[in-house]
């Protein structure tokens, strides 16, 4: 909001003075002028300051002249003006050779000139600046509000600030999806829906850095990128791409006060993000409890939240793993707002209808399974490739917090929804069960733990099948515990010795000793695929009662 070197030596009063050295520096902006005759403390001096001065005692003191020096090459100034005439009768070479190397512009002033009409002239320009550019901000800020209270929405936003700026103007969101643009460079361009080319490199997640690194000396254009906040949460980010030499402080005052009007809508739109939700966590909690009589008016209520369930639809159970017992409540509110985006995007890049029910550690989803014209194997792939996105995309954000995820089998009748939501439960709960454990688990996956469950609910003791084949590995808890894992892992890859030794890390005269330990102390013959199929039911019933026992 000052001036720059170039606008004040064109000042009338300027004219007798004459530029020296620092020709490269004639942008620099004069954000205010200070006079010192006597100059003993440089850290005092600001940021942007021009400063005015005769020179006092720097011919006379090594010291001085060496703190003058560091002061000029230091590129905290806007520039400096130097009298000749009453303690200098010439500028040092010096000084000129500082100058020049540091791009800090140096005047030198004759004695006719008095401190205060320079002064007076330069801090005129300043305010006169600084009025102009609160005008310019309150008229910005009306134009903008104008917007807000006409809902014109997030586009026009966008355009505005585009033509407030004569910028190319991109919003992201917090997860660096383009939410909004108006592109006025060739320089930058739209790949697919949510990703940006700039400068013929393509913009990735996180994208701070590349963005500031673009910033640098040898790019022809100034990128701004602002924050859009609300609430102290980060709902996106405003990239403002501008001519570097066009580009005016009145236009960072236009992308500040766009970031205001953004929030104001991504709250907006959170409110009514929020609201959708409910009414969906409400139709879920109706369907899976079967709490309805007529399957017509749910199939009309659930079109009305944008989802048909007459087709063929699947529930998922999605937990976010590992988090700490003192998490606090709204950083996780954050990560289930996050978890929605993510759900959102996915299914939407999916073609995939779904419903969406929060939970305190994750959600329930119900998930349109079905694709035209595809047979049923194809469309529940698609469907597991979609799940599958959703955990990918979420490790990006949360590593530290990956998701696990249950999937029901598919039904097309309404009734079957809370079975398939007791399937997803279990596929979620019992995953860890599984040989080769996985973030996204089908209920069909479990294999046999489906009739194992089944049995256990029925009364069945499962944990006085499993001790009766396998109680005699126990024995000793070391022992045991290895000759189980060599045995599960043996099984698993279908008597392989090559390949079980290889995942337990053994040789194989270590894995064929602990085989023949295992047949003595369970009198099973592991030749016989009767004794083997007993021996995997008995370790799948012992992990079942385990993990039961731990819920």
């Amino acid at each position: 909001m000052g001036i720059s070197i170039q606008e004040a030596i064109q000042l009338p009063v300027m004219s007798k003075t004459k530029l020296v050295a620092g020709f490269d520096g004639m942008n620099n902006i004069i954000k205010w002028v200070t006079i010192v005759e006597v100059i003993e403390d440089i850290d005092r001096l600001q940021e942007g300051e021009f400063l005015i001065t005769t020179g006092f005692g720097l011919m006379e003191s090594e010291e001085k002249r060496s703190q003058f020096h560091k002061l000029l090459s230091n590129k905290k100034l806007s520039g400096v003006a130097m009298y000749t005439g009453f303690y200098l009768r010439e500028i040092p070479q010096s000084f000129i050779d500082i100058a020049n190397r540091s791009a800090l512009p140096l005047l030198e002033i004759p004695t006719d000139i008095n401190f205060s009409v320079i002064t007076k002239a330069i801090l005129e320009q300043i305010v006169n600046n600084q009025f102009r550019m609160f005008e310019h901000s309150i008229n910005i800020h009306k134009e903008f509000t104008r917007l807000v209270l006409d809902n014109q929405g997030i586009q026009a936003i966008t355009e505005t600030l585009s033509r407030l700026t004569d910028g190319s103007i991109v919003l992201f969101d917090a997860d660096a999806s383009i939410v909004s643009d108006r592109i006025v460079h060739d320089a930058v361009r739209r790949i697919g829906q949510d990703r940006l080319l700039l400068f013929s490199e393509p913009l990735q997640p996180p994208f701070e850095q590349q963005l500031l690194h673009s910033n640098d000396h040898e790019s022809e254009y100034t990128i701004s990128l602002y924050p859009v906040m609300a609430n102290q949460t980060n709902y996106g980010w405003i990239a403002a791409i501008k001519d570097k030499e066009r580009w005016k402080d009145i236009d960072q005052i236009a992308v500040e006060h766009a970031a205001t009007v953004y929030a104001i809508e991504f709250l907006r739109h959170k409110a009514i993000l929020d609201t959708e939700i409910r009414f969906q966590g409400e139709f879920l909690d109706q369907v899976l409890s079967k709490n309805f009589t007529n399957k017509a008016e749910v199939i009309e209520r659930g079109k009305k939240l944008g989802f048909d369930p007459s087709g063929s639809q699947a529930v998922l159970q999605i937990k976010v793993e590992n988090l700490p017992p003192d998490l606090e409540r709204r950083t996780l509110d954050d990560m289930l707002d996050r978890l929605y985006q993510v759900v959102n995007q996915t299914m939407n890049k999916h073609n995939r209808q779904f419903l969406l029910r929060n939970r305190l550690d994750g959600c329930v989803v119900l998930m349109g399974t079905g694709s035209k014209g595809a047979a049923p194997e194809a469309a529940e792939e698609a469907s597991l490739l979609a799940v599958r996105d959703i955990a990918d995309k979420w490790s990006v954000f949360y590593p530290e917090h990956p998701l696990r995820i249950g999937i029901g089998k598919s039904y097309t009748d309404l009734a079957d929804l809370a079975k398939s939501a007791q399937e997803a439960h279990r596929a979620l709960v019992f995953a860890k069960l599984l040989h080769k454990p996985k973030s996204v688990v089908h209920y069909d996956d479990l294999g046999l733990y489906h009739f194992l469950i089944q049995m256990q609910e029925l009364g069945m003791d499962l944990r006085q099948f499993a001790e009766e084949q396998l109680g005699a590995l126990m024995q000793n808890k070391r022992q045991g515990a290895d000759l189980l894992q060599t045995l599960e892992t043996y099984l698993y890859h279908n008597q392989s010795l090559h390949v079980t030794a290889a995942e337990l890390f053994i040789h194989r005269h270590t894995l064929k000793y602990r085989l023949n330990q295992i047949e003595k102390k369970t009198r099973r013959n592991l030749q016989s695929s009767e004794d083997r199929l007993k021996l995997e039911i008995a370790i799948m019933a012992y992990k079942l009662t385990v993990s039961s026992e731990e819920l």
